[in-house]
């Protein structure tokens, strides 16, 4: 299987996921579309989820063909898949075993318990990202979340996580 990640409309990966998965049926039946969501909290919202990656989806194709490529393009809220239309880059390497952590792990996660030490790697030892590593960024101990930098972009994509408890890394 090959993965790509596309740019969407920012607030209708879902929607754009959906109407994919639908276009893409008698061409490519065992296509699959991932988005991600992470659960958050504020003062002013209270608990909510809210995406992980805004305007991007990720594509699991037996193989990424132009056919596809006009079918996608088709789509309300489609913008183009990344690098660009012309040169489709697949995921690969270290972007893609994170990538496939994330599927393992369901498309709307939790709170995870975490062990880290600040500015070094953190590990996730319980809840939906169990088993994931990543550079942390920052820490907010008093709103118990944290700012983890991501390998699957290649500008390195930072996003927020709470955590439940943590504990230092021996």
């Amino acid at each position: 299987m090959e993965y790509y990640c596309a740019m969407v409309l920012t607030g209708k990966e879902k929607t754009v996921k959906d109407a994919a998965l639908k276009a893409l049926q008698d061409l490519c039946p065992t296509a699959n579309c991932y988005t991600f969501e992470r659960r958050l909290y504020t003062k002013k919202r209270g608990w909510f989820d809210a995406p992980l990656f805004p305007g991007y989806i990720f594509f699991m194709l037996e193989s990424f063909t132009p056919q596809i490529l006009e079918v996608l393009k088709k789509i309300k809220g489609f913008y183009h898949i990344l690098r660009d239309n012309q040169n489709p880059t697949q995921i690969q390497g270290q972007a893609l075993e994170e990538l496939k952590l994330f599927i393992r792990n369901g498309e709307h996660w939790g709170i995870s318990k975490v062990q880290f030490l600040p500015g070094q790697k953190i590990q996730a030892i319980t809840g939906p990202l169990v088993g994931l590593e990543g550079n942390i960024i920052a820490v907010n101990k008093k709103k118990k979340q944290i700012t983890v930098q991501s390998t699957l972009t290649n500008d390195g994509k930072r996003f927020d996580l709470l955590y439940e408890d943590v504990e230092v890394v021996e």
